[in-house]
């Protein structure tokens, strides 16, 4: 995939409809609004965050934040991913003493004095040993599953995170909905001529009507630009199809 900045993409546009540089604001008001609508449903533009933990184990949303794609913990150079974890209740917890926000666990959960739900994890493993470290048996659904992980709250505008070692901050990967886009923001080379005929759609006399020449012009070129993204082959399209072929007897 090319990437080009959206301050390239302008300055050609102003080459190839034969505009003075004065149109520049113009041009990249309007073509900021075209990626801005590409970005809903076309043209993900994927950025990053290193957001810090607050008392009670949350972090805040990034104003432009639309979905999220991963939360990861920090190492050096390296990325240790959490997993989403829907059990976590969005309802935030109170010390009753101070009437403070509480996390949900205790984060330092590798400390060997550290106590989570009345249980010490650096001592035990499962809820169900008791003080002598004998087992007392109903681990039939016992799984593997990580017992840290994240949610995602929208209602809070934050992702509450659960069961993490010390930690400062956490890193956000997500899909921006465009609200800070600038001159500056790298776009896919593909999404040029959708955005040329956005721009030229809002400075045409006919801006309001959906049904214009030039809005049936940029609605075309963001159809033919969904259809440049989707990367299936037909290999790929026979290969899904087969996938599900066995020798099994079927019912």
């Amino acid at each position: 995939m090319q990437l080009s900045n959206l301050d390239m993409i302008v300055r050609r546009t102003l080459l190839e409809r034969g505009l003075p540089l004065h149109y520049y604001s113009e041009i990249l008001f309007h073509q900021a609004s075209a990626v801005r609508e590409l970005s809903k449903d076309s043209l993900q533009i994927v950025n990053s965050a290193n957001l810090p933990i607050n008392d009670y184990g949350a972090v805040d949303l990034p104003q432009d934040f639309m979905d999220d794609i991963g939360v990861s913990l920090p190492f050096g150079g390296l990325l240790q991913p959490i997993p989403k974890k829907d059990s976590i209740s969005p309802i935030r917890i109170h010390d009753t003493d101070t009437g403070l926000f509480t996390p949900y666990v205790t984060n330092n959960i590798n400390t060997p004095n550290a106590t989570i739900y009345g249980y010490n994890p650096g001592a035990v493993w499962f809820w169900n040993i008791n003080d002598w470290s004998e087992p007392t048996g109903r681990y039939f659904g016992a799984n593997g599953s990580a017992t840290n992980g994240y949610k995602v709250i929208r209602e809070r505008r934050q992702i509450q995170l659960i069961g993490l070692p010390d930690t400062e901050s956490v890193v956000l990967l997500y899909i921006s909905n465009g609200q800070s886009v600038d001159n500056a923001t790298q776009i896919d080379w593909r999404a040029f001529a959708t955005s040329q005929a956005y721009s030229d759609w809002k400075r045409s006399p006919n801006a309001a009507a959906k049904d214009s020449p030039e809005a049936r012009t940029y609605y075309n070129e963001k159809r033919a630009f969904r259809s440049s993204m989707n990367e299936l082959t037909l290999t790929d399209l026979r290969n899904i199809l087969r996938s599900n072929y066995t020798g099994a007897i079927k019912s």
